[in-house]
């Protein structure tokens, strides 16, 4: 029989196969599009946690607050000799004046009850300070040994374990909730195997006199097992093509509200940008777990 031919009868018997079985095949589908929709949210969330901790390093600072008798000459002093030594390493390095601060203050404070209360006072309890951004959030840990190693006499305290504390606590989120994804990824891809599995060995007993009928006309083996490959590739096609079109329509919907909450990160734009790496993945992954389970069950009740 022709390679074209053979093909062409593979593909009819398995699309036939696919059809016998309706309501197992949407239960089949369902879950692998649950599983394919968790595993391809990974991805985007992968890149959504990358970009919200990069723009909350980018806004995270060193601050160093001198000592009330600390004059502004020698913070000025101790501001350039910082840059001197780390110039590589420091992005910006301004002075703010315990002055500007209080006026800072005040400007955000003016409808509320700490306006009136510094007012009361009179004294200005703010002290002078220096904000740093650096070139690299990994560059921190340096500046702020220097500045306490060699200024500690001058330093009344630095910002820099509260600023670490904030990138931990995102990059520890972020990590939880992947893995949190992948332990449900993994359960329902046990759950789309079991299901496949029993599909294709019911769509085997059905078939059963037409499999033995193929057996009496010589067919090969390969042609008698290729229907049920092809009828679990038919699972994943449709489950991929579901998921894509739930992200599309998910991510057109949810990035004008998301924008304002997460740093404009648009993502109708990244699902569109990262799409082909996206879909390469469903597919390994869904004919990988579609395959497998098609194989144990043939292997398992197909006698040839």
């Amino acid at each position: 029989m022709p390679l074209f031919i053979s093909l062409k009868r593979i593909l009819k018997f398995g699309w036939q196969a696919f059809n016998r079985n309706q309501g197992l095949n949407l239960e089949v589908i369902f879950i692998m599009t649950a599983t394919i929709f968790v595993f391809s949210s990974l991805f985007i969330f992968n890149d959504l946690s990358n970009f919200l901790i990069a723009k909350v390093q980018e806004k995270i600072d060193i601050a160093v607050y001198f000592k009330e008798e600390t004059q502004e000459k020698e913070i000025l002093k101790i501001k350039e000799e910082v840059y001197n030594n780390l110039p590589e390493k420091i992005k910006s390095i301004d002075y703010i004046s315990k002055e500007e601060v209080k006026e800072i203050f005040l400007l955000r404070h003016k409808k509320d009850i700490y306006f009136q209360t510094l007012e009361e006072i009179g004294e200005n309890p703010f002290l002078p300070s220096l904000e740093i951004k650096a070139q690299n959030p990994i560059f921190y840990k340096e500046i702020n040994k220097f500045l306490v190693d060699k200024f500690k006499d001058s330093i009344q305290k630095v910002s820099y374990f509260e600023s670490q504390k904030v990138i931990n606590k995102i990059s520890n989120l972020s990590l939880g909730i992947k893995k949190t994804g992948i332990i449900f990824n993994v359960i329902l891809a046990l759950l789309v195997f079991l299901i496949t599995f029993n599909t294709i060995k019911l769509t085997i007993f059905v078939l059963k006199d037409e499999i033995t009928t193929m057996r009496l006309v010589g067919a090969s083996n390969w042609f008698i097992r290729g229907p049920f490959f092809i009828q679990g590739f038919l699972y994943g096609m449709f489950s991929i093509l579901i998921v894509n079109l739930l992200l599309f329509i998910i991510s057109y919907f949810l990035t004008p509200h998301l924008q304002t909450w997460l740093f404009d990160f648009n993502l109708l734009e990244n699902f569109k940008k990262n799409f082909l790496t996206i879909l390469g993945w469903q597919i390994g992954f869904t004919l990988l777990l579609s395959f497998s389970s098609s194989l144990f069950a043939i292997r398992k009740y197909l006698k040839i």
